[in-house]
């Protein structure tokens, strides 16, 4: 991921006291931000007026800033934030420093409500630039922020056929498609299974076969339970899909599978996960949007897609699970992944490795409904009998609080079937991302 970039400027007024403190708090506020990782746009001068205001706007707007951070010296008039605010595209955090008798605080509470009242979601911090929770806030904002800038220019293939129809608008494309992207910015691309196809099909045995070893080289595989055809061909489609992201400059892609193309993309789609790569096989959208999201929170790495499919009520246990196309990488060990037969190609089955701390999320809704699912568990280890039992598919067993409560309030809340697993506890990051892109929150 790159860093972060961050617009630092500070503000203050001449009939205020305490200015003369500015140059100091941004020099140290950009040396802690620099620091801790943040690519630091530097105000090239202190905003006393609207002139300078004006001044710095431009020159943030030349370097596309991910956060804008405001750090009030004193208390300033409500216009100098509203011309940052109104010219600069990106989330803002405003910063209130402990100095009473700058009024400080009272200007961002101030500013705050304005922002409120106008639909913009902000963050705040209260402190000095030495102080390490001020400093980590604005880190983890700072991250979730360039993620979400990340998505609105994001290009996400479907991959699929849709045969040309329509009722009374778009007709190649689904309202739902024209809405996401009116919400997010994020490109949708539609892309023929038959041009897939058709670049595997130039792909030689030969070259694939080179791969396929490289791939058991790097011990990269797992158990192989399926025959060479079926491998060779995995892996062309492996070598095609990467062909595709090149030829479209893609994101993320999500590929049909169901009820045609079953476990056409399966291993594909796990083995290209560890490589950074999104190729979700459910042809949703909205959660390899997600995936590519997650994939940049907390400890780097691809999450896991599955749904609920039974519940342990005595135990507060859920058991997700999935054909199988999640990274090789979840399960604890390698040898764990099997690589079985499914459908016309290849599934990719393991028990997913057992973690003090995951977190679940879901996106589902349609433009004014959108919401998301935002919750904390553990997963445990699961045995060989009833993984098996379980079709020997990808499986995972999440320890919550209260696992009936739970699944009663994702059905009342509307929450969709599709949930996201990801090592480690990034709910703060999700909360932000949620806020910035206008989705209702569903904390459990």
């Amino acid at each position: 991921m790159e860093k972060p970039r961050v617009a630092l400027v500070t503000v203050a007024n001449h009939f205020e006291s305490g200015g003369e403190r500015w140059e100091k708090i941004l020099g140290n506020a950009k040396n802690e931000l620099e620091k801790n990782g943040m690519n630091v746009i530097c105000a090239s001068k202190m905003v006393w007026d609207a002139a300078d205001a004006i001044t710095v706007i431009d020159q943030f707007i030349e370097n596309d800033p991910d956060l804008l951070v405001i750090i009030h010296i004193t208390w300033v008039c409500d216009t100098i934030q509203y011309l940052f605010v109104n010219n600069l595209e990106c989330p803002r955090l405003l910063w209130a420093i402990p100095y009473m008798e700058t009024f400080s605080l009272g200007c961002v509470q101030h500013f705050g409500s304005i922002l409120l009242e106008n639909g913009f979601h902000y963050k705040y911090v209260y402190g000095m630039p030495q102080d390490r929770e001020v400093i980590s806030i604005v880190k983890s904002f700072a991250e979730t922020a360039a993620i979400a800038s990340g998505l609105r220019k994001a290009r996400i293939a479907l991959i699929g056929p849709r045969q040309t129809w329509r009722v009374a608008n778009s007709q190649d494309m689904t309202k739902e498609e024209w809405d996401f992207s009116k919400s997010f910015g994020t490109t949708i691309i539609h892309i023929e299974m038959d041009e897939l196809i058709n670049t595997v099909e130039k792909i030689s045995s030969k070259e694939a076969e080179e791969v396929l070893e490289n791939l058991k080289k790097k011990n990269r595989l797992g158990k192989v339970e399926t025959d060479k055809k079926r491998m060779q061909y995995a892996t062309k489609v492996y070598l095609g899909v990467k062909e595709l992201f090149k030829r479209y400059g893609l994101t993320a892609a999500a590929a049909e599978c169901y009820p045609m193309y079953n476990g056409l993309v399966n291993l594909p789609s796990s083995l290209l996960a560890d490589e950074g790569i999104i190729l979700d096989t459910e042809g949703d959208i909205s959660h390899t949007f997600m995936l590519v999201a997650l994939y940049l929170m907390g400890k780097m790495g691809p999450a896991a897609l599955g749904e609920i499919g039974h519940i342990e009520f005595k135990d507060n246990t859920i058991f997700i699970d999935h054909e199988g196309s999640s990274a090789h990488s979840l399960a604890e060990d390698v040898s764990e992944v099997h690589i079985q037969n499914g459908g016309d190609g290849t599934m990719v089955g393991f028990p997913f490795k057992p973690l003090t701390e995951v977190t679940m999320t879901n996106i589902c809704g349609t433009c004014g409904t959108y919401r998301a699912l935002i919750t904390k568990g553990s997963t445990l280890r699961i045995d060989h009998k009833t993984w098996v039992q379980a079709g020997s598919k990808l499986l995972i067993k999440v320890k919550v609080n209260n696992s009936g409560e739970l699944f009663e309030r994702l059905l009342n809340e509307g929450i969709d079937h599709h949930i996201l697993v990801k090592e480690g506890d990034v709910t703060r990051q999700l909360e932000d991302l949620f806020d910035i892109l206008k989705i209702k929150k569903i904390i459990i």
